[in-house]
């Protein structure tokens, strides 16, 4: 209230105190929009607990809300995960446990509900308080005008009363226009009554002008805040300040108004912009998210892979979950939808992964236990010396190992380290044996050379003593093993010595062919491929013997039809004359035979 020439006039219209109650009654949050969806629970429990103080519970009632949200849905994206793999490793859930940790959180968050309830309680009894008080202002305001006092000291009640009045603090809203139009109605009186003086109204004003410029300038300040949801939440309190503060000069009121309402303009525009991103942002994070479901949605059409396919394909996904991650949340409204449908086709690829993979573990499990078989086998005949048999047998299991098909990571080196060990074991063992014959048959070199010159000094005086003589020593030459590097020089040499040893004792031609084809025997068995030459020669022999026996049978066959001929005494002559001849061939046929059979059997 203002006195112009002794008449009191409203200073505080009803356009501004509208516009005061609307700036005032705009919604505010306390604190900027977090994040929550990519904490563990032990995260979100910390976040939680944060919270768990008078000063925050409060304000920070959409952050907690927030928490209670993604905590539960962490937990149950957490607990199937467990799930999935609990029952991959161990084939079914028996014994499965899972910490959830949902105790500690419930303990957190009944301990933000006490504190709510409790600061309920607690604000609804300031709040009753503080309407006492307002009234019991009121009332005296009221009795200001009946006290007989001096006008000075009447008039610092009453300013005693207003300052009483700012700070007496809130009270319940459905009581708050109530108490605030009787208590100006009071001070209308009251300006009314005293006719205060023109000074100390001016005084006053000058005082309320300062105020509400000091209000201006923090309001101003406010919008270059980078924290918009802060600085909203300070512009309302800014504006209760306001409204508790006395009216000034009628000149200076619309501009300081205009003052303060365009820098509130500018907070609230900031706010509401601030928000406008928040769900511009929340529309890309869902756009985004739909992206990923429908690469989800591809990959889950077809799940007829292979193992390799399915490696890369987890690969593929995990990369997927991840990026999905780093988003943030979609919408309200679609903000579940959205995150079902990623979790629907995630899990129907799990699922089907965990299929492939239980089948794989069948088939790798059955190869296991032939590997280890093979593994036993590999040891048990670690003490055999039959070097050639054992040789082929270890190469046969080498060759059986080839075959079985791939067992899991975890046994797969551990079972080929056990076989190749066992396989190298014996083959070192053989490797030393040979290693030890070796030295042995360098020796013999020596040995052989002396059964040459034996040869050489046999005496010819007697035929029959010569050839005794030679035959021990052909068996003794038979005995007698050197290095395969010797062998062919000292056989060439031997049969060169046998030679010329029968050359001189003019042994018989059978004999001498004999001799002849032992020598070309055993040279055989010297060159490359020598055995196989051997038995490719022996098999054709044995054709030859087949052959020359089927045409002794013919013959044999035909002698009864010979008689009925006019000539069949000189046929029946001709032909017992052929089969006598291929008899003795046969006879020379087999022996050879025996020869090489004897001499493969003494090179073994």
């Amino acid at each position: 209230m203002v006195i112009e020439d002794g008449q009191i006039t409203e200073n505080l219209n009803s356009e501004e105190l509208q516009n005061q109650e609307n700036l005032s009654s705009q919604e505010s949050q306390s604190a900027e929009t977090v994040d929550y969806s990519n904490l563990s629970l032990s995260e979100l429990i910390s976040a939680m607990e944060k919270f768990c103080t008078k000063e925050l519970v409060e304000t920070n009632r959409k952050s907690i809300e927030d928490i209670r949200t993604q905590f539960y849905k962490r937990q149950k994206f957490e607990t199937a995960e467990a799930r999935k793999r609990y029952t991959e490793e161990n084939g079914s859930l028996e014994g499965f446990v899972f910490d959830s940790k949902e105790t500690e959180f419930k303990e957190v968050y009944g301990r933000i509900k006490e504190l709510r309830a409790r600061l309920a309680e607690e604000k609804k009894k300031e709040h009753e308080k503080n309407l006492q008080t307002k009234r019991g202002i009121i009332e005296r305001l009221a009795k200001l005008t009946e006290a007989p006092e001096s006008m000075n000291k009447t008039f610092q009640e009453f300013r005693a009363l207003q300052e009483e009045w700012k700070n007496s603090g809130d009270v319940d809203s459905k009581d708050d226009k109530d108490v605030w139009e009787k208590y100006h109605l009071e001070v209308a009186k009251f300006y009314d009554y005293v006719k205060i003086d023109r000074e100390l109204r001016d005084l006053d004003q000058k005082k309320n002008y300062e105020a509400k410029e000091q209000l201006c300038e923090k309001a101003e300040a406010l919008g270059n805040s980078k924290q918009i949801v802060k600085a909203y939440a300070e512009l309302q309190a800014l504006h209760e300040e306001w409204k508790k503060i006395g009216p000034v000069k009628e000149e200076f009121k619309d501009k300081l108004w205009e003052r303060f309402r365009a820098a509130s303009t500018v907070i609230n525009k900031a706010h509401q912009d601030y928000f406008a991103s928040i769900k511009q942002q929340e529309e890309e994070n869902l756009r985004k998210k739909t992206a990923l479901c429908e690469k989800m949605d591809e990959i889950i059409v077809d799940l007829d892979l292979t193992q390799k396919q399915w490696t890369a394909k987890t690969a593929q996904v995990q990369e997927i979950q991840k990026e999905w991650r780093t988003i943030g949340y979609a919408p309200q409204k679609q903000n579940t939808l959205i995150y079902e449908r990623f979790s629907k086709a995630c899990d129907v690829f799990f699922s089907a992964r965990k299929s492939f993979f239980g089948e794989v573990h069948e088939v790798e499990n059955v190869n296991k236990k032939k590997k280890i078989a093979l593994c036993e086998k590999a040891e048990e005949m670690l003490s055999r010396t039959d070097w050639q048999d054992a040789t082929s047998d270890y190469i046969q299991l080498q060759k059986e190992w080839k075959t079985v098909g791939p067992t899991n990571f975890k046994d797969s080196q551990k079972l080929w380290n056990r076989f190749t060990k066992a396989c190298n074991s014996f083959f070192e063992n053989k490797k030393e044996f040979e290693n030890q014959q070796n030295n042995l048959l360098n020796e013999n070199i020596a040995v052989k050379e002396g059964i040459i010159k034996k040869i050489a000094e046999i005496s010819d005086e007697s035929k029959d003593d010569a050839m005794k003589t030679l035959s021990a020593i052909q068996a003794e030459w038979a005995t007698v093993k050197v290095p395969i590097s010797a062998k062919a020089d000292l056989q060439n040499r031997y049969n060169e010595a046998v030679s010329a040893l029968l050359k001189k004792l003019n042994i018989e031609k059978s004999q001498a062919e004999d001799w002849d084809f032992r020598a070309k025997i055993s040279s055989m068995l010297l060159e490359k491929s020598g055995e196989d030459k051997v038995i490719k020669e022996a098999r054709r022999i044995k054709n030859k013997l087949n052959t020359v026996q089927s045409e002794i049978n013919s013959l044999e066959n035909n002698v009864g039809f010979f008689s009925k001929s006019s000539d069949a005494s000189k046929l029946i002559a001709n032909v017992e004359k052929n089969i006598a001849k291929g008899k003795k061939e046969i006879a020379q046929l087999e022996h050879k035979l025996q020869v090489i059979n004897s001499i493969l059997h003494e090179n073994k």
